[in-house]
């Protein structure tokens, strides 16, 4: 059984996590096959938006493997196949699977089934609309363990939420219910566990039908102006912006909406 599965519809990718036994949690093969998924996306031009979530009801990931893959990182364990030592050759993989090293400008859409603890909690940060199941829980439990959640966390939390309930999170390390997190503004919705599934691919199809290039340009303005200063950012939105105007998509919007049909994007 593959510990992630990677599935492509149309112009949408399904990236599923699958160790439901093992609560989804990160070891060696799910690093190496989440970051392929992710090299996949970015690559493929067909693919217009990606929805991650995971099997089963309980867990979409809660967090690394302590048995298996932190052991390994130590060196408490020496490893003990061909994807083992792929991941302990590769020390930036945990950087690009959490989307830091390379951000993916592609639009990704986290689909929550179950709880998203440590590093699962991190993931999820790394997406851009998040649908959660109202049994659906949260937190960043590391320092009950005496280390950090350091996968994003650190950076990413406070610029995403209010700064009062990013340190609330990171310094209790205690867990919120979906409720609690869509009321910080961790989570876009909440939904009944049987809906999960068809909101996010009805999301997905929303932004697959947008201008691809449109959307691309969205993500990296957004991510990248971050933390500039005001006037270089509307410099980036102004560069942004000129780079989409001169697409044929940007030209076939207009034109479908004086025909009155669906445009028709190529991302071009």
């Amino acid at each position: 059984m593959t510990a992630v599965i990677f599935e492509q519809q149309g112009a949408v990718a399904r990236i599923i996590l699958n160790r439901p036994e093992a609560k989804n949690t990160l070891n060696a093969e799910v690093f190496v096959r989440l970051n392929e998924a992710w090299e996949e996306v970015r690559n493929n031009d067909a693919i217009r938006v990606a929805v991650i979530t995971a099997s089963g009801e309980e867990d979409f990931c809660c967090g690394g493997d302590l048995g298996s893959v932190i052991p390994l990182w130590t060196g408490a364990r020496q490893p003990q196949n061909e994807i083992e030592e792929k991941l302990l050759a590769d020390p930036m993989i945990v950087d690009r699977v959490m989307l830091k090293d390379r951000p993916l400008h592609k639009p990704v859409i986290a689909a929550i089934n179950g709880r998203a603890l440590g590093g699962g909690c991190e993931l999820l940060q790394a997406t851009d609309i998040r649908i959660a199941a109202d049994t659906a829980i949260f937190g960043l439990p590391e320092p009950k363990s005496g280390i950090v959640p350091g996968a994003g966390s650190l950076v990413r939390l406070a610029r995403q939420l209010p700064y009062a309930h990013a340190m609330k999170l990171l310094l209790t390390a205690e867990p919120v219910d979906a409720v609690t997190a869509q009321q910080m503004g961790l989570i876009s919705e909440v939904v009944s566990p049987d809906q999960l599934q068809a909101r996010a691919n009805e999301l997905a199809d929303i932004v697959a039908a947008n201008a691809p290039l449109a959307m691309q340009a969205i993500k990296r303005t957004v991510l990248e102006s971050h933390t500039l200063p005001w006037e270089d950012a509307f410099k980036l939105e102004m560069e942004q912006t000129g780079a989409v105007m001169m697409t044929k998509d940007a030209r076939e919007g207009p034109r479908a909406f004086k025909e009155k049909r669906k445009p028709v994007f190529k991302g071009e």
